[in-house]
């Protein structure tokens, strides 16, 4: 059995799409939201306070461990990492983020805390640790683009290798399925770096719309994006990450993507033209 946490977001049901693909067992896990998928076992786990935990993981083999924004997301991992091993699972794959090893931002030293768990915890483990994904211009940035038709981000024309969810969840159900990468952390980009302005165009082109980019400072994104979000520790904790990113620091691009499942990854080209409809209209 497979036990998928955050099997509701946008890798967690990536995560399951893939493995149901794959007829393999699955038992999807989540808080409050049903799994689109609704042939599969599903459990509801409240991770703030373990609520459910045990249940969920009877006669787990491998977990693929990830949560939502929380305020306490080392508690509530660390939660999960522990009751794994209480119920005798043999693999954990977890969803880190790039640059969780330089601790040298909010969200780096989250996820560090928590792999440090995974490392001490003597299950199987691999690591990953994607940059920004694709479909973030769909969750997140998708309101603005469809309603004002323009992203507002505190990014110039630097660039990142974004990567699409569903090659994240391909390269989890290979690690979720094989011991082939135990022991590994796997940073996992897109086949291509490219600038926010770059990929609003991109947008604009396939989808028929007028489409803008604007550079915002992080003063002005931190109040945009505020009373949407868990906590203020969380806002700054992306800025700090984007500024990580426009520094230069983050970890170079290369093809683990490739690496692991044998197929390269999505290109954004790719992934615009798919959903282009989506841009189309508010």
């Amino acid at each position: 059995m497979n036990v998928i946490f955050g099997a509701t977001g946008v890798v967690g049901g990536a995560v399951l799409d893939e493995l149901h693909q794959r007829r393999l067992p699955v038992r999807a896990v989540s808080r409050i939201r049903t799994p689109h998928i609704q042939a599969m076992e599903h459990v509801r786990v409240d991770l703030s306070t373990g609520e459910g935990l045990a249940a969920s993981l009877e006669g787990a083999h491998s977990v693929f461990l990830m949560t939502g924004d929380m305020v306490d997301q080392v508690g509530a991992e660390v939660r999960v990492i522990e009751a794994a091993r209480h119920a005798g699972v043999r693999r954990l794959v977890k969803l880190s983020i790039l640059g969780a090893e330089s601790e040298a931002f909010f969200l780096a030293r989250v996820h560090r805390a928590i792999e440090r768990e995974v490392e001490r915890s003597g299950l199987s483990f691999t690591m990953l640790r994607p940059g920004g994904f694709m479909q973030n211009f769909i969750t997140y940035y998708g309101h603005s683009l469809r309603t004002e038709g323009v992203l507002r981000m505190p990014w110039r024309d630097e660039k990142e290798s974004p990567i699409d969810a569903r090659d994240i969840a391909r390269v989890a159900a290979a690690c979720l399925s094989s011991e082939r990468f135990a022991g590994r952390s796997l940073d996992l980009f897109g086949p291509q770096a490219l600038s926010y302005p770059e990929m609003v165009h991109t947008l604009a082109r396939v989808s028929g719309r007028t489409l803008t980019y604007e550079s915002v400072s992080d003063a002005a994104y931190r109040e945009a994006v505020l009373p949407y979000s868990v906590s203020p520790a969380h806002v700054d904790g992306l800025i700090d990450m984007f500024r990580f990113h426009r520094e230069g620091r983050a970890p170079s691009p290369h093809a683990s993507v490739l690496e692991v499942t044998g197929t390269p990854p999505r290109s954004f080209e790719a992934f615009a033209k798919e959903h282009a409809t989506f841009w189309r209209g508010s």
